[in-house]
């Protein structure tokens, strides 16, 4: 239940710019666990590919029934709102993505204030949400610039692979650019990455780049400022402690539940905790 009264609304966008890091996953998990608290939470998918309807086993939503009548001109607050894991627990909606937003791409281009759609419509019709959640798809424009102008924190899914943790600066790079194009005023701050899709056990290649040995503990043998969170820490960032690979997550996405309803003995469970403490903080501190 509910530890202390939410003061205000945070909106979080999962973004990254590298494919395959685990936004929608994460973004589900999170929802989850923050709504369990009794804390409301709407997500808000948008991503064309739909992969929300596979994490919770919901029927494909039409143009009406979709985040894409959401950014319509002419919207009317009438948001459609769609129950998550109903039969477990009552605090957590989702908007669904889907094929519908192919046009609704080309339509927001049109719009004066195209970027600031989403902002826009949640400002004029503010949701009843503790948390807003914006799952958004792996290339950052133009759905994760909407996001964006419409957030007030960012969170970043890394892989730690050589491919990808050079990423970081890129998207630290993008942020900060889109900041400044967009004159975001208060900007929305980074809250942080969180190396995901960690198999400390099997691949060396993460226990290299993440300073660990196959129990997550800190190695002696390497130089640990040399390590991904190091080198993001650094930059005055916050890096979250792993989230780590499962078999359990594709037998949950399976079914259509998260992890903590599909396993919740599961110590993969306890690694979104961090995150949605830092949540818990940010909506209930001054």
């Amino acid at each position: 239940m509910r530890k202390k009264p939410a003061k205000k609304q945070v909106r979080l966008t999962i973004a990254s710019n590298a494919g395959g890091s685990g936004k929608t996953t994460m973004a589900v998990h999170l929802a989850y666990a923050v709504g369990l608290k009794g804390y409301k939470v709407t997500l808000i998918e948008l991503d064309q590919n739909a992969s929300l309807r596979i994490f919770a086993r919901l029927d494909p939503a039409s143009y009406e029934d979709s985040v894409a009548a959401v950014l319509k001109k002419g919207f009317d607050g009438n948001y459609p709102f769609t129950p998550l894991w109903a039969d477990h627990i009552s605090t957590v909606t989702a908007i669904q993505g889907g094929k519908s937003l192919e046009d609704s791409i080309r339509e927001v281009y049109l719009y004066d204030r195209r970027h600031y759609t989403l902002k826009d419509r949640l400002d004029d019709y503010p949701i009843n949400s503790d948390l807003i959640i914006f799952d958004t798809p792996a290339s950052l424009e133009p759905m994760g610039l909407l996001a964006l102008a419409a957030s007030t924190h960012v969170l970043v899914p890394i892989k730690p692979e050589y491919k990808d943790t050079g990423s970081f600066a890129g998207f630290l790079e993008w942020y900060y650019s889109k900041i400044d194009d967009l004159r975001l005023r208060p900007e929305p701050k980074i809250m942080g990455f969180v190396p995901t899709r960690v198999d400390l056990y099997e691949v060396g290649t993460h226990r290299d780049i993440l300073g660990l040995d196959k129990k997550g503990n800190p190695r002696k043998d390497i130089d640990t400022s040399d390590t991904l969170p190091a080198l993001i820490e650094q930059m005055g960032i916050r890096c979250f402690p792993y989230v780590r690979e499962s078999n359990y997550y594709i037998k949950a996405c399976g079914v259509g539940l998260p992890l903590h309803l599909y396993r919740p003995g599961s110590d993969a469970v306890k690694d979104f905790d961090p995150i949605v403490n830092d949540l818990v903080k940010l909506m209930t501190e001054e």
